[in-house]
């Protein structure tokens, strides 16, 4: 699945907080729940929760069971001793715990906090920032990416500064990167032993061999 190998910065899930385009975080998934606000659009008590706390984590609304499926969090009840939701609100997908004379047996088999058609992707453990410099034109530039972005996707972050990133190499210490792997994978240095402060490492720019119209410069390394 793409979804698992795709990692995005908090700011990334925090910029999709509409009702069009609507993302959250649970336990680390980052989940497009768009779809679940079109759906539900007409019972405003359900959506607005979701609304309210658009593009953040809402991991304090679930609890994971020992099997580690993300469940809704629930208490028992002081008085009556049924179990029922924490939440001071319902949401989209919620089992009715209350007694209501229209009960009807829930059909859905798997809530939207635990399907894995609403994944995007997952949230960093740990926001870095990286310095790609271009020795030819002595231009710099400091980027924030995730621990986990692969080169090729660093590049991608990269051509914000320069479109044309997919005709250069990028280098690290004089060793070419594979654009596959991550910083670490590829042996950068990101922290001093013995410093609590990252090291921001340098990755260097190197223009490569010009290449034919056709071919597919995203593939090249």
């Amino acid at each position: 699945m793409a979804w698992r190998n795709t990692y995005f910065l908090p700011e990334e899930v925090w910029s999709h907080k509409t009702s069009n385009d609507c993302w959250m975080t649970i336990y680390g998934l980052v989940k497009n729940v768009s779809g679940i606000i079109e759906e539900f659009g007409h019972d405003s008590d359900l959506v607005n929760p979701i609304l309210r706390e658009a593009g953040k984590d809402v991991s304090y609304w679930f609890e994971k069971n020992g099997l580690g499926e993300i469940i809704l969090k629930t208490h028992l009840h002081p008085e009556t001793g049924a179990r029922v939701s924490k939440l001071p609100f319902r949401i989209p997908h919620q089992p009715k715990f209350d007694p209501d004379v229209d009960w009807e047996p829930d059909m859905i088999k798997t809530p939207w906090w635990a399907d894995d058609k609403y994944n995007v992707g997952l949230e960093t453990v740990r926001p870095i920032n990286v310095r790609v410099t271009n020795p030819l034109i002595k231009r710099s530039a400091t980027i924030r990416i995730c621990l986990e972005d692969t080169v090729r996707r660093i590049m991608e972050r990269y051509s914000v500064y320069n479109p044309k990133i997919w005709t250069y190499k990028l280098k690290y210490l004089g060793k070419p990167l594979n654009k596959n792997l991550n910083l670490s994978q590829n042996g950068v240095t990101l922290k001093y032993e013995d410093s609590i402060e990252d090291y921001v490492p340098t990755l260097m720019l190197y223009y490569q061999e010009r290449l034919a119209p056709w071919q597919d410069v995203t593939r090249l390394f």
